[in-house]
């Protein structure tokens, strides 16, 4: 999201930093992150904040681990690990088989 971008919300441009800083794993801007949103709206809601963002992506990965169909970008994003563990031929059988319906 643009940062720029006014959400309606008090810390709301903290909050977006710090979810861009974690999903871009921006390491070194992490600590700057979380206390921007600390000194915004205080430690109890970073806390709330950092909850939520962990229960999105806890989400993710079970619905991708149970069979709920991959969006094209966490299939960039886990490529390498999909293949580790041998996914990525299924997925792609998966995704021959339903192209060849069509």
């Amino acid at each position: 999201m643009d940062p720029s971008t006014r959400v309606g919300v008090p810390g709301g441009a903290e909050l977006i930093r710090l979810t861009d800083v974690f999903y871009e794993n921006l390491g070194a801007e992490k600590p700057s992150a979380r206390q921007d949103v600390i000194d915004a709206l205080g430690p109890e809601s970073f806390f709330d904040a950092a909850t939520v963002l962990g229960n999105f992506e806890m989400m993710n990965r079970v619905a991708e681990a149970t069979g709920i169909p991959i969006p094209p970008q966490a299939v960039d994003r886990e490529t390498e690990l999909m293949k580790i563990l041998g996914l990525y031929d299924i997925l792609k059988s998966q995704q021959h088989q339903a192209s060849s319906l069509d």
